[in-house]
Formats: structure tokens, sequence, C-alpha cells
């Protein structure tokens, strides 16, 4: 896939709250998953630049099922929007079925060609986000850990928890990243966008 911003052509296939009746699982998709205030739906919608095709809230949680998006000319590509985990304001039997929905995604598909752990750079690397690194690492799934909200530090601060999550992530034997990115003003775009297309190829 040599076809420059192919993600900003993604179309909503539709939301899913389980695993199914999920498109067929052939050719190749990306997960997005992380905390409920990570601003998952926000960095999808930086990457594809449409402000409107994941739906963002105020509110966290707001991703309550596997929301899918192909790739135009790609439908073999996708885009899997995770729901969120973590959020402390909804019941304990709500979280659980969060999580078991990723879990029962994480470990049925074959078709996964990466995970992106979307964190706020102000407080990476949760116990909920080291188990989903340990799984990508378990499994031998490429993993990028993005930390999203970097417009809300200093660039120094930013070089050093980006310095803190390469060190947290150097040792694994599965291909990985650490980014800075912010879906306010695109920093670190480009940079996911590259290894997306990667991912995908």
């Amino acid at each position: 896939m040599t076809t420059k911003n192919i993600f900003t052509n993604a179309q909503f296939v539709g939301s899913f709250p389980s695993c199914e009746n999920l498109p067929a699982d052939d050719g190749a998709e990306i997960a997005f998953c992380g905390r409920s205030n990570s601003g998952k739906s926000s960095v999808i919608n930086a990457l594809t630049k449409n402000k409107k095709l994941a739906k963002t809230s105020k509110t966290p949680g707001r991703t309550q099922a596997i929301n899918i998006f192909s790739l135009k000319d790609y439908e073999t590509r996708r885009l899997i929007d995770l729901p969120g985990y973590g959020y402390a304001k909804v019941s304990k039997a709500m979280r659980n079925e969060w999580a078991a929905t990723i879990d029962e995604y994480l470990n049925s598909r074959t078709s996964i060609r990466g995970l992106i752990i979307i964190m706020d750079i102000r407080h990476p690397f949760k116990d909920s986000d080291d188990l989903l690194i340990d799984w990508c690492e378990t499994n031998q799934i490429p993993v990028l850990a993005l930390l999203n909200k970097s417009d809300k530090l200093s660039k120094s601060k930013v070089n050093q928890e980006l310095s803190k999550g390469q060190k947290r992530m150097k040792d694994l034997s599965t291909p990985n990243q650490v980014i800075a990115f912010s879906s306010k003003d695109f920093y670190g775009l480009d940079n996911l966008s590259e290894l997306l297309e990667e991912l995908l190829d």
C-alpha cells in the first residue's frame, strides 16, 4: 500500500456490542484501545482527518461497543475502535462486560496486525495498559504506545515522558514503538500514519 493518506478515506462499517457479528476475519486490521479518558476517538479522527468519524464526547466511556472502519479501496484493511476501559463512573458489571469484549476480540481475531494503546501522556502506563502490552508480548503482536495529549505539556516534559516510555518498552521482543501525539495540533500524525501503513501492508 503506497497510496498517501489512505486513512482519510476511512468509512464507518458498524458498531458491534460483541464479537459475534463482526465482519469476516480476513485481511488486516489494527485495533485502537485505551483508557476511557485517553482521547481514543479523537486520535482516530485526527488520523482520518474526519472530526465526525468516531464519536467523541466530553464524558469518558462513550465507546461502549466495537466500532469498525474500513479503508476505501482497501476494504480488507480495517481500523478497530475497541471500548474504552477503566471508567470508574459506570457499574463494575459494565466495566467487566467491556473488558470481556476486548478480551474476546483480541483472542479470537486472526487478522490483527497491531495494537495501538492510547494513553494520556500525563498518566501513562497504568496497570490496564501494561496488561495489554504484556498480551502483545505473549502473542507477538506489534504494539504502539501512543502518548496522547502532548499539547498539555512542555516540549521538555514531552521528551521526558517519551524517554520513560521507551525504557518501559525496550525489553519487549515483539516489534514496538512509543510516540508522542496530539490530536489537537496533529503532533506526531505523520509518524503514526507511516507506522500504521507499514503494519497494514
